[in-house]
């Protein structure tokens, strides 16, 4: 059997793998409302149907889920599989780039294009670990299941899907994170909090880009006779413009994702502390209290200003951000991201908070909350992916729980499982580089590591199914 670390980094490994990444790249796959029978859009059907050609032309069987996602299979003997997730739609490019989104640029050992890491990247990788078993010519005593998903990025109705028309692999990884071993991520859940109509002082309101956020910067547009009420001194990162429109209040926070929101700044929580602590709001308005209110629900990260905290052994502690505010159909809205412990019950905790915001008048709900998931670390599947991971990194490692979310959370006996290395994406300088960041990339170095760490946990799985049927 040929050494699998040499086989990852041999040039026609990799320059095939490259070639096949340029040619999903160049499809702008972000997922758009459906089109007939393509749920996802045109791109997305046009990048699933690209990456199963590909799949086809290497041997491997080939699956249309109705353009959900798609399967290329490596068979095996026996009935069942083990299978590798990956997703083909994008985040969209947005703008600032210096290199083509939706082309491949070869530079300096980086391969940069929108889906390059994620999550175009690691399908290319898991196909190439799946084509060294092929040349083998020995079968596994399992199918290898690659499944292609075209809906990760903005709702993950795809996995539901597959699983109504296939049945899941006994076990099953997605290359979506950073090793070694995800063996579970926190639960995610949305509130959405309304602090009441704006009332005669307030004229407009924002802040925030995402609800996953920390929100780093947020304005307030008020009456010109809020002015009176301005203090001589202002604390720091907030500003005050005295306009025609009215007074624009501003704050500049420091951003950060709201699975590790420690070394933040919330500017939403900013604006609300000026304008509570400086009365600059009619004191015996709604509003007002409804600010107080809001400066101690964003006073910590840990949801303690809600009656939230929680943590466990597994997970660690509970996290809380407030991602945006904005004024809606005349009503101040703001919207909460909390990463809760494997252990916690969301629903439970949000009673706590919503009795909270009654005792002020305020509307608190509910609108999203997806559970979280734990495996032990002494799973054998678990024990297996470690020591593939091991052996390609030469080095000990501990699996972790993290506070992102990944497809693990709605497939059965799913784990996260690299192909990130967690290095920080500082190649192009500051914001850029990452994941949905302008100029995505990944390395060729991590690139040919995943190849090689994909093709080892396969092994690895293969020999643990092996000592299972003994």
């Amino acid at each position: 059997m040929q050494c699998i670390r040499a086989y990852a980094r041999d040039e026609s490994t990799l320059s095939a793998a490259i070639s096949r990444l340029e040619e999903l790249v160049e499809i702008p796959s972000v997922s758009s409302e459906a089109e007939g029978p393509l749920p996802f859009g045109k791109e997305n059907a046009k990048v699933l149907n690209k990456a199963l050609a590909i799949g086809k032309q290497l041997g491997f069987e080939t699956e249309n889920h109705d353009y959900y996602c798609g399967s290329i299979i490596l068979g095996g003997e026996g009935e069942e599989e083990v299978g590798i997730i990956c997703h083909l739609d994008v985040v969209p490019a947005g703008s600032g780039w210096i290199f083509p989104p939706f082309e491949l640029t070869e530079k300096d050992g980086l391969l940069i294009g929108r889906g390059t890491d994620d999550n175009k990247g690691p399908a290319i990788a898991a196909l190439a670990a799946m084509e060294y078993f092929a040349k083998q010519g020995k079968k596994l005593p399992f199918s290898v299941r690659l499944i292609l998903g075209c809906n990760e990025e903005s709702g993950m109705e795809d996995l539901p899907y597959f699983l109504k028309v296939r049945k899941a692999p006994f076990f099953s990884f997605t290359p979506d994170s950073v090793y070694p071993v995800c063996n579970g991520e926190k639960g995610i859940a949305e509130m959405e909090l309304a602090l009441g109509p704006a009332g005669d002082e307030i004229l407009d309101i924002s802040g925030g880009t995402a609800s996953n956020a920390v929100a780093d910067k947020a304005e307030i547009l008020l009456v010109e006779s809020c002015a009176k009420r301005l203090p001589d001194t202002l604390p720091e990162g907030i500003t005050v413009e005295q306009t025609k429109a009215g007074v624009f209040v501003r704050a500049v926070g420091k951003a950060a994702h709201a699975a590790m929101p420690e070394g933040s700044q919330n500017a939403i929580g900013m604006l609300a502390a000026f304008l509570t602590d400086a009365k600059i709001l009619d004191s015996n308005s709604p509003q007002a209290k409804a600010f107080a209110f809001l400066k101690r629900a964003l006073g910590d990260y840990y949801g303690e200003g809600l009656d939230i905290e929680a943590s466990d052994e597994q997970s660690g502690r509970l996290t809380c951000i407030g991602g945006i505010i904005r004024l809606q159909n005349g009503v101040i809205m703001q919207n909460f991201n909390v990463r809760y412990p494997v252990t916690a019950n969301m629903e439970k905790l949000f009673e706590n908070a919503k009795k909270l915001a009654e005792q002020e008048g305020l509307t608190l709900t509910l609108p999203r909350d997806s559970k979280g998931y734990y495996f032990s670390p002494d799973r054998p599947e678990i024990a297996a992916l470690i020591k593939a991971c091991e052996d390609a990194l030469g080095k000990k490692t501990e699996p972790y729980v993290m506070g992102g979310g990944t497809y693990a959370r709605v497939f059965p006996n799913t784990v996260a499982f690299g192909i990130g290395t967690g290095e920080e994406p500082t190649a192009l300088g500051p914001g850029r580089g990452g994941a949905h960041q302008r100029d995505e990339y990944i390395k060729v170095d991590t690139l040919a590591l995943g190849i090689e760490v994909i093709t080892r946990a396969i092994l690895e799985l293969a020999a643990l199914k092996n000592k299972e049927e003994r």
